[in-house]
């Protein structure tokens, strides 16, 4: 809490106290404040403590003050009743530690669950970064025209110079890009992720170094003129140690020199992609002096489109007049470059309206929305629960609440206290989800996903987290003791007292608060059994989509000519030197190159001509996904030849241009003929290649897209600049990897290694949205199957005891136990069938929300939705089996006797 809300709560004190203490009392918080920014616990502690103090006080001196008519007649002492009533409360939950453990073991687990989730979600799409008055920021993206029509896509250079001069409408404009580099040591060459940001960005946002400086204006002016660079607080302190005085030294980077001015603040990620560690920036004027920019005119690149834009408005400016400024900037940009700038236009969004970027925004914040959902459901039946278990208990209690309302207790003091107790209850849930969270959070910070790019999680408990818990806590509190107070504290009071009711003789009621809450749990629990069951089957399903290759095993080694500093013409012989060392490795029988490898993150398409074949509305050329391979690559990856031939050997420099097309190439562009022979153009250099083979359909990008066009160009006459290696063989794959690095470092210590692995964990990549989903539901649907369980053995078990003298009068007229058994069991049957039904009715209806989650199973995919229903009719069988069982085994003459 901060000292303004401090000083808020201060002035619900009476004006004659405030003026007396409450410069001692604004001492005394900030040094509570202090002591508090030790741990969250301490601040968790300090927050409730200081505002509990201050409305207490205020409470007991507003409610105890005399009246003005009458200053011997004192008013009644509200906070007096509240602190008897959590002392009340605090000496029921002792009475009865099992219960109170139950309780709160199933509440941390449903508000572990929230907490861990929310925090999640906060840290990548609610808090942002921590930036000055972001609601004067604006992200600016530059429109596509027809026939895309996307409004959120990245700018030019020339773009951002356009509006950097517009003081009539900004106080400022940013670029920032993402790039990547080599980083020279005297022991090792090591790729290293960076930004290329103006000289401006972080002023504008506000922000302040860890240690030494940012960038100054005269280091945005000129090219390559001042290789300066600020380096990410991880990376300094992982590879540097934290050295403070490596501000002012140089770095080599790039192969060239770098002096570090600064080191950025410790919680700054990455500007384009929040969430993913960046281990440096530069000035946007020294990216063309890299080797891996490809000395790219930035100045006059208007089709170069790959700069990301904020802006921050003028204090006197609203969005809709810069929106209209950017129709007619628009129009004159379309009129002076119609080549490059045909129905584009400018667009903005206020920079708190988007987390990363729109596109990216919408699926995820669809993901986070069905996880909330999920916990929800989780906390739901949590709640549930102990509402079943409260309302036992309130049972048990009847006789002390009549005698309470008939000595002239109000039945709202009565409910006040109940809810006290809940809330209690479900606050020392909330304090264990608090421990479970912190533990979950501990174990995803140290999560890597299978990707070369390090990903820093920020995620913790912070404030926003603390004071989200502490609301789920309360809420939950209320929620699950509302009900059970008041169907308590309205009983029979004569014939409670009389001792009338009880006996559990006479016909049961079938909808009770009681029933309805286990028809709940088994609906609730239903919902998330079928959906943890559609995930794991999807995963399955992911597992065994075709696509398109087999093989399974392998090393995999990224390297890459430009970031590595070498020319054209020696990395050719580089690069067929690589492979050959590769193939020389003992144990490895196979080895091919290309340019990428499918299903990684890594996607590419280029501009062809189809003679005979029009392009699509609106577009000069035809936009088709593409590979560069060498001639064993269709062999080594196990992609069959369908028509024709592979590429070979003999299709070097010099002899006729060949490619190779997958299937669904073939069918839509020669559709009923025989492509072999035919031939596509590269608009860019007017160069025609001849198709020589037609292979199978693999996956390019994920596993959920539909086979797309494909071509396959031959390494030989179609040079890249860079590789990725793939060798196979008699001895495991990771050992391949570690054979690859070495043989690579042998070839040329400049070679930067961007990426190396096993393939195994290259195809871990589109297996891991599904894995994910598949685990995270699962835990969640076996968490409800058991507190489902659970629920349902407490009532079984509550009913049973309330009807002992009834079973004994049964058995006394001649019931065997299995009569007994069948009784208790068609009770509680019938409500988990109710509800069994009701949750497969609704799952049924939100099947088309969760099918876009799905891969290769039908959301009503028939096994889930009779395999699920088996499983909870099993396991609620069983826990009303125990109890049941427990009530056949009664002794009638004990019983009675009892009664």
């Amino acid at each position: 809490m901060s000292r303004i809300t401090y000083r808020f709560l201060l002035r619900l004190l009476p004006n004659e106290f405030r003026a007396a203490h409450a410069r001692e009392m604004e001492s005394l918080f900030a040094e509570a404040l202090e002591d508090g920014r030790r741990s969250w616990f301490a601040r968790l502690f300090g927050w409730l403590r200081g505002a509990f103090d201050v409305v207490a006080l205020a409470v007991r001196l507003r409610l105890n003050k005399p009246s003005r008519n009458n200053p011997n007649t004192p008013k009644r002492n509200f906070m007096d009743s509240f602190f008897q009533d959590i002392r009340y409360a605090f000496r029921n939950l002792r009475a009865r530690p099992l219960f109170t453990s139950v309780a709160v073991l199933t509440l941390g687990l449903g508000i572990g669950a929230n907490t861990a989730v929310f925090s999640v979600v906060n840290a990548f799409l609610l808090s942002g970064l921590p930036i000055r008055a972001p609601e004067e920021l604006v992200e600016v993206y530059t429109s596509d025209g027809p026939p895309n029509d996307y409004p959120y896509s990245v700018s030019s250079y020339p773009d951002y110079a356009a509006l950097r001069d517009r003081t009539d409408l900004f106080s400022g404009v940013a670029a920032f890009e993402a790039f990547f580099s080599r980083l020279e040591t005297e022991d090792a060459t090591d790729a290293v992720w960076g930004e290329v940001v103006s000289h401006n960005l972080f002023s504008l946002l506000g922000l302040e170094p860890s240690l030494g400086r940012f960038f100054v204006p005269e280091e945005g002016q000129t090219l390559g003129t001042h290789p300066v660079v600020v380096l990410g607080y991880d990376f300094w302190r992982q590879r540097y140690g934290a050295d403070s005085s490596l501000v002012g030294q140089t770095i080599r980077l790039g192969g060239l020199s770098f002096t570090v001015v600064g080191i950025a603040p410790e919680k700054l990620q990455s500007f384009t992609a929040p969430g993913f560690n960046m281990d440096m920036w530069i000035p946007y004027m020294m990216l063309p002096s890299l080797p891996s920019s490809g000395n790219r005119d930035l100045l006059n690149a208007r089709n170069n489109r790959s700069i990301f834009i904020k802006a921050r408005l003028r204090t006197d400016v609203d969005i809709d007049q810069v929106r209209a400024a950017f129709g007619t900037l628009s129009s004159q940009l379309q009129h002076a470059y119609p080549d490059e700038w045909e129905g584009r236009s400018f667009n903005l969004l206020p920079t708190e309206e988007v987390a990363i970027h729109p596109l990216v925004d919408t699926a995820l914040f669809s993901v986070a929305g069905m996880l909330m959902t999920v916990v929800g459901l989780v906390l739901l039946i949590a709640c549930t629960n102990l509402a079943g278990l409260l309302v036992a208990r309130a049972a048990d209690r009847k006789k002390e609440i009549a005698i309470r309302l008939a000595l002239g207790a109000r039945r709202s003091q009565l409910v006040r206290q109940f809810l006290t107790e809940t809330v209690l209850l479900s606050l020392l849930g909330g304090c264990a989800g608090l421990l479970l969270a912190h533990w979950l959070l501990r174990a995803l910070v140290g999560f890597q996903p299978p990707i070369p790019i390090p990903i820093n999680l920020d995620v913790g408990l912070d404030q926003t987290v603390l004071v989200f818990t502490l609301c789920v806590a309360v809420l939950a509190g209320l929620f699950f003791g509302l009900l059970p107070a008041l169907q308590a504290t309205k009983p029979d009071v004569a014939p409670t007292l009389k001792d009338e009711v009880g006996s559990g003789i006479g016909k049961q009621k079938r909808l009770s608060l009681k029933n309805g809450l286990i028809v709940a749990q088994v609906a609730i629990s239903m919902i998330l059994l079928l959906g943890a069951g559609l995930f794991i089957r999807s995963l399955k399903g992911a597992q065994n989509i075709d696509i398109g290759f087999s093989l399974r095993e392998a090393g995999i080694l990224w390297a890459m000519m430009d970031v590595s500093g070498i020319d054209r013409e020696e990395w050719e012989v580089i690069a067929s030197d690589i492979e050959e060392r590769a193939e020389a490795i003992p144990g490895v029988e196979h080895v091919a190159t290309a340019e990428l490898i499918p299903l990684g993150i890594g996607f590419q398409d280029r501009t062809i001509d189809i003679p005979g074949v029009d392009p699509p509305p609106g577009e000069d050329h035809h936009s088709i996904a593409y590979n560069v391979v060498s001639p064993t690559y269709l062999e080594v990856m196990g992609i069959p030849v369908v028509a024709g031939r592979e590429i070979g050997r003999q299709d070097r420099e010099g002899t006729t241009p060949v490619v190779a097309i997958s299937e669904t190439m073939a069918r839509r562009y020669w559709p009923g003929e025989n492509p072999i022979g035919r031939e596509i153009v590269t608009p860019r250099n007017e160069r025609a290649y001849q198709i020589v083979g037609v292979v199978k359909d693999t996956k390019a990008w994920t596993i959920g897209e539909e086979y797309r066009p494909y071509i396959y160009f031959a390494r030989a006459q179609h040079p890249t600049s860079s590789i990725m290696v793939l060798a196979r063989g008699g001895i495991p794959e990771v050992q391949i990897v570690g054979e690859l690095r070495r043989a690579v470092r042998e070839v040329d210590p400049r070679l930067v290694i961007m990426d190396s692995k096993t393939m195994t964990e290259h195809l871990s990549v589109m297996l891991f949205p599904p894995r994910m989903a598949a685990l995270l539901l699962g835990v969640f649907g076996l968490l409800a199957l058991v507190l489902a369980s659970t629920g349902l053995y407490g009532l079984v078990a509550f009913t049973v005891s309330r009807r002992v003298k009834e079973v004994g009068i049964r058995m006394s007229l001649g019931a065997d136990s299995s009569s007994v058994i069948k009784m208790v069991l068609k009770g509680a049957m019938t409500l988990v069938l109710i509800g069994s039904v009701l949750g497969l009715a609704l799952t049924a209806g939100m099947t088309q929300l969760i099918s876009q989650f799905l891969y290769g199973v039908s959301s009503v995919d028939p096994v889930t939705f009779l395999g699920v229903p088996a499983v909870m009719l099993t396991v609620a069988a069983l826990a009303a089996f125990i109890p049941a069982r427990r009530a056949s085994k009664i002794d009638p003459v004990e019983a009675l006797r009892a009664e």
